[in-house]
This record gives structure tokens, sequence and C-alpha cells, in this order.
């Protein structure tokens, strides 16, 4: 084991709800090694995550490739950049072909990641230590804990921690205090998905919403992200009482602080229901593709709303799982609601 003041890299690239589901890992290895040098490899689109965190040193932005050759010189030109930092770990949570050539070029005496088959693309060839777990058995947050107790034997999962400035939070706070009556209780509604075997239908978001504002306790608060905000003009359109729509978000930290300020939170298998999650407050998870075993927010409050497992990517599998999760109707989602809110 590395003594005294190791330079540590984490790896995990993307997606989101799989860096956030990563944040307890930094945790633990800022505990083991409190004098570290901790950086992070990250892609943009999910660096908003772990930026200003208290227990990262640094942030490396792993840039998307554009073509080919412009891809393998700027890749080189990376793997170079992480040679110099003179890494004495790496621990690579990601477990595909470019993440494990960037541990391998970082010359570290430590090279920490999963084995097959959970790591791919042959990833795991460049680790000095590999982690066996068993495959689609756990909890993804189970999974990253058993690569970190490869290091610390005795390390327990915290709960994830997204850093949101002071500023941020006083802007959100200031937007849903001026649209919101601080009577009712707020629930952050999320339709959009990235795949479609994980959509539940808009209909049913309109149900659910149309009765949630029927309750009375409620206000219903429609979020989306980049280029989504068709889907919540159609959920809308779908609906016979009125929800309120989430201003555009300059990033994830303004979504972690707008989310943070709600009751409840509902959605699919997403990175907003993660980031909801790790702000601490309730998710009730629709899932439809994914099995909430391996992929719901992990000991975290919430409920999940199982349409059952996935047939393939075919187009009679993609049918077959969109009418499970057509059965989960808006009844139950706001009997679960009620649930986990009152009871």
């Amino acid at each position: 084991m590395i003594a005294g003041s190791p330079r540590i890299l984490i790896i995990r690239l993307s997606a989101i709800g799989d860096v956030v589901r990563v944040l307890p890992a930094l945790q633990i290895l800022r505990e083991r090694y409190p004098e570290a040098h901790i950086d992070w490899m990250v892609e943009r689109k999910a660096a908003d995550i772990v930026e200003g965190h208290p227990a990262l040193d640094g942030v490396i932005v792993f840039e998307r490739p554009g073509g080919a050759w412009k891809s393998s010189r700027e890749f080189a030109g990376l793997c170079r950049d992480i040679r110099n930092k003179r890494y004495d770990m790496v621990v690579d949570f990601h477990g595909i072909l470019k993440s494990g050539l960037v541990a391998a070029a970082s010359r570290a005496k430590q090279r920490i990641g999963f084995a097959r088959p959970r790591s791919q693309e042959g990833s795991n060839l460049f680790y000095t230590k590999q982690v066996s777990v068993p495959l689609d058995k756990l909890n993804r947050a189970e999974e990253n804990l058993r690569l970190c107790q490869a290091l610390a034997a005795d390390a327990r999962w915290p709960s994830p921690v997204i850093y949101v400035s002071d500023e941020v939070q006083e802007t959100v706070h200031d937007y849903t205090d001026s649209e919101f009556d601080s009577d009712k209780l707020v629930v952050a509604m999320h339709a959009p998905v990235d795949r479609p075997e994980k959509q539940w239908p808009l209909a049913h978001f309109a149900g659910l919403a149309d009765l949630l504002l029927a309750d009375g306790r409620f206000e219903v608060l429609l979020t989306w992200g980049p280029g989504q905000f068709g889907v919540v003009e159609e959920v809308q359109s779908l609906m016979r009482r009125k929800a309120s729509v989430a201003p555009e978000m300059p990033d994830l930290k303004h979504y972690a602080a707008l989310v943070a300020r709600c009751a409840l939170y509902v959605g699919g298998d997403t990175g907003p229901m993660h980031i909801a999650a790790a702000m601490g407050t309730p998710v009730i998870g629709v899932f439809g593709g994914t099995n909430p075993a391996q992929h719901a927010p992990y000991l975290l409050p919430g409920k999940a709303l199982y349409a059952g497992a996935s047939t393939g990517h075919s187009a009679n599998g993609l049918a077959a799982a969109q009418v499970r999760l057509a059965a989960i109707t808006p009844d139950e989602a706001y009997a679960a609601c009620i649930q986990q809110l009152f009871e």
C-alpha cells in the first residue's frame, strides 16, 4: 500500500449518473489518504458533478474526440500529460478501453480496476490489480465499494455529495421562493430519458401531475435538460391542469440546487435521478430497461416502480418494454408518492 502523500487519479468519464455514484469513492479515498493529491478525469458533460468538491484537488476534462486523426493526436497528448503528472495510483471505475489506456499511460505503480466481465474492451489488461465482482448482481454503488475495499478493506459506502456554491443556492432559492406556494410540497418530475426502453409514457407523467395537483397539497415542477424542452411541452399539452416548468439550467450544479429544494423527485433511470438522490431528495424511480436492483440510488430514500427485465434492443424487445412500462399507472405512481411522503 502506498504511504505518505500519494498522487491519485480517479477515472470515471461518464455518464452523469455513474459519475454521481463514484462520488462516495472519492470520500473513501480522501479518508484513507488524507494527505494525497487526488485528481478526477471526467468528460465535460459530467464535470460539473465533481468540480469544486472539497475532497478533490483537480479535475481533468476528457474532451470527446472529433475526427479519427485529430482524436488520436489529442489522445496521445492527453496520455503524455497524464504520464507527466507522475501518479502513484490510478483507480479506474469506468473499465473501457480508453480509460484502461489512460491508466497504462500514467505508469502508476498501482493501477486498480474491475476484472472481466465487469471491465470491457480489454481494459483489465492495463491494471496491476483486478477486482472481481459478480456481473449484473450488485448495485453499481456496491461494485464501486468493492473496488474501494481493495484499498481500504473496512470501507463503508457514504452518501454521495455534490458541492454547490452558496451563490448558486441563493440564485435557485430566489427562483423557488418566488415561483411556489410555501404551504405546498414541490414535486419535481423529469420525463425525458436517454433510451426509449426507459420511457414511461408521457401521458402517464401528465396523469400523475394532474393527480398531484388535484390533491391540493402539491405543486409540480417539470424539469428538463439540453434538447429536451419539447418533451416537457408534450407533457404540458396532455395535462388538464397547469404545472410549472423549470427555467433552462446554466449547469448541473444549478439543477442539483433546484431538485434539492423539492420534496420529491419522479423520473426514469437518468442522471437527474441520481443528482436528486445525492442532494437528499427522495426519489420515485420508474424503471424499465434497467433493473433498480443495480441502478436505483443506493441506501438513499425513495421507491422503485419496476416494469420488469428488458428483453433486448430489438424492435420486439423495445415494444415489449414499453408495454410493461405503460402498465405502471399514474395511480400507482401517485400512491407511491403519497406513501413516500406521508407514511
